[in-house]
């Protein structure tokens, strides 16, 4: 029954993922462990820094981070158990890799990646559910998959990846809240589809999406207790918010934002 409820989700969502040339996508979940929400836009990083304070101040926390064209997006959430959250931004990789080892080493934990208009974001939190990450730049594909493969053999799980300006980066953590994981990358949407597909019918939970450097990168995991997921995905940003205020009533969370063009 769990399999043809997301097979259902799935095929309903197609004909939107064929028509739109560039398209936003939100992964959402029932049971995620995460409460109320909301959904901040802004085209200017910098302008993140006032509402973002507003925000910390409430009891949220940055669940995820992402850019599009003329657009920085941040899913803000209550239920995180983070303690304490704070973002970085640097336009040099190997600076931005310095600051990262930096917090790194005073104790943070790296939560998430994104890159937009030349500028490398990292989210760092002390407490919550991920402890001793480490993060992980390569220049392809393959390598990426070697360094998973490595990383994986000595116990640690893969949490977020990021594709953009010739890079991949792989935030991997020592402790994080699923057991088994599993990944694919696709060169189109239908193949992606069927990947998504095969893995909700195995028992997977899809974990996240990114698209970059001309590839798809579905990343997989295994769940304590199975969970309803879909997602929404729209050309027109008008109608992708509703489309997620919708589910929104219906109790389910964002647990991940992505972009892509056809």
């Amino acid at each position: 029954m769990r399999s043809l409820y997301y097979m259902t989700a799935l095929f309903l969502l197609l004909p939107s993922f064929a028509e739109a040339d560039f398209f936003w996508v939100a992964l959402l979940a029932k049971d995620s462990g995460l409460k109320e929400q909301k959904l901040l836009a802004t085209t200017k990083l910098d302008n993140l820094t006032t509402p973002l304070k507003k925000a910390w101040k409430e009891g949220y926390a940055i669940t995820d981070i992402s850019h599009s064209p003329r657009r920085w997006s941040v899913v803000l959430s209550k239920g995180t158990a983070a303690k304490r959250q704070m973002y970085v931004h640097r336009r040099i990789m190997h600076e931005f890799q310095d600051v990262v080892n930096r917090y790194e080493k005073k104790g943070y934990a790296l939560s998430n990646v994104e890159n937009g208009v030349g500028a490398w974001v990292a989210v760092f939190q002390k407490g919550g559910k991920i402890e001793g990450t480490k993060l992980v730049v390569v220049r392809d594909a393959k390598t990426l998959r070697d360094e998973i493969k490595r990383e994986q053999e000595r116990g640690m799980k893969l949490i977020d990846v990021e594709a953009a300006e010739g890079y991949w980066t792989a935030v991997f953590a020592r402790k994080a809240p699923f057991k088994a994981q599993s990944y694919a990358l696709a060169e189109d949407k239908e193949h992606l589809e069927k990947i998504i597909a095969k893995k909700w019918k195995e028992g997977y939970s899809l974990q996240s999406l990114e698209y970059g450097n001309n590839l798809w990168f579905a990343l997989f995991c295994q769940r304590d207790k199975p969970r309803q997921e879909t997602y929404v995905l729209s050309g027109k940003y008008g109608k992708y918010r509703r489309l997620i205020d919708k589910y929104w009533q219906k109790g389910y969370r964002i647990t991940d934002l992505a972009e892509a063009r056809n």
